[in-house]
C-alpha cells in the first residue's frame, strides 16, 4: 500500500511539472525537464500525445540508447520550421540557438587510480554522497573497472570537476567527455534465444522465464510484468519487438525482432537479458 501511495505521489509530482513545461512552452520558449527516467518518460509521451503536442516532444539524455533523459517541449511555432526543429534522437541543443540549453547534458569521465574496482553503485553512492539528487544525473555508463562516463547538466559536470575526488574511497580523476568522444554504453547482456507457439505476452514471458505458460500467467496477472516500463496484465497482449520487458525477480530484457518461423510454425524468440 505504501509504494502505491508513493507511485501516486510521484506520478502527480511529475505531472505538475508537465504541466509547468507546457506553461513555458506558451511563451514561446522551450521548456526541459530534469533527468525523468525510463517509465517518466514514458509517462511523459503519453500525457503530451494526449494533448496533441506530441511532435513538440524531444528526448536525450547524451547519447541515442540512453535510459535517462531529459525531455524539451518545444514551442509550438517551431513545428512550423523545419530547419530549426531538432530532429528526433539528437541533442536539441545542436539545432536550437538558445543560450539556456547549452550543456543541457553534459558528461563527466571519472577515473580511477586503477587499484580497485568500481562499480556503478559505487559511483552512484559517492555522486548522491555529494548531494546530488538522482533526477539531476543522467545514465553512470561504467566502460571497465576503473573508469565511468556520467551523463549530468553543465552545472553538475562543474561541480563534479571542482569536487569529487575520491569514489568507495579510491582517488579519481575528472574531466570532461567530448560529446564526439568514444564510449560504451557500459550494459552487459547474455543472449536468450528459444521458440514460441505466438507473440502473445504469456508465450514470450515463459520462454524468457524459462518455466510455464500458467507460471508467466501468474506473473503477469499478479502485476509482476512491465513492457516498456509500463505495467502489462493481459496475458494475451499481442507483442511487437523491438522493445522492453521486465519481470520481477527474473531481470529485465530486450527483446529484438523475431527470426521467421520454424517449420512446425513456432517464432524464433530472441532477446537480450541484462545482467
Amino acid at each position: 500500500m505504501a509504494g502505491q501511495s508513493r507511485g501516486a505521489a510521484d506520478a502527480a509530482l511529475l505531472e505538475a511539472r508537465l504541466e509547468d513545461m507546457i506553461r513555458l512552452a506558451e511563451r514561446g520558449e522551450t521548456a526541459l525537464s530534469p533527468f525523468l527516467t525510463p517509465a517518466e518518460c514514458a509517462a511523459a509521451e503519453r500525457f503530451f500525445a494526449l494533448r496533441g503536442m506530441r511532435e513538440q516532444v524531444r528526448l536525450w539524455g547524451g547519447y541515442a540508447e540512453a535510459e535517462r533523459k531529459r525531455l524539451y517541449l518545444l514551442p509550438e511555432y517551431l513545428l512550423a520550421l523545419p530547419d530549426l526543429l531538432p530532429p528526433q534522437g539528437s541533442d536539441p541543443a545542436e539545432t536550437l540557438a538558445e543560450e539556456a540549453l547549452t550543456g543541457a547534458v553534459s558528461a563527466v569521465r571519472i577515473t580511477g587510480s586503477g587499484f580497485r574496482e568500481l562499480s556503478h553503485r559505487d559511483y552512484l553512492g559517492s555522486l548522491l554522497g555529494l548531494g546530488l539528487e538522482r533526477d539531476a544525473l543522467g545514465d553512470i555508463a561504467v566502460q571497465n573497472p576503473h573508469e565511468a562516463v556520467v551523463f549530468c547538466t553543465a552545472k553538475i559536470r562543474d561541480f563534479l570537476l571542482e569536487t569529487l575526488e575520491r569514489v568507495a574511497n579510491d582517488k579519481v580523476r575528472c574531466r570532461v567527455q567530448a560529446p564526439d568522444e568514444p564510449f560504451t554504453d557500459g550494459r552487459r547482456t547474455v543472449p536468450v534465444t528459444d521458440t514460441v507457439a505466438s507473440a502473445r505476452l504469456d508465450c514470450v514471458v515463459a520462454a524468457l522465464m524459462g518455466g510455464s505458460r500458467e507460471a508467466a500467467r501468474e506473473a503477469i496477472e499478479g502485476g509482476l510484468v512491465e513492457v516498456d516500463y509500463q505495467p502489462a496484465l493481459r496475458t494475451d497482449r499481442p507483442l511487437t519487438p523491438p522493445l522492453c520487458l521486465s519481470v520481477r525477480g527474473i531481470g529485465r530484457f530486450r527483446l529484438l525482432p523475431f527470426e521467421g518461423e520454424t517449420r512446425k510454425g513456432r517464432l524464433r524468440l530472441r532477446a537480450e537479458r541484462f545482467i
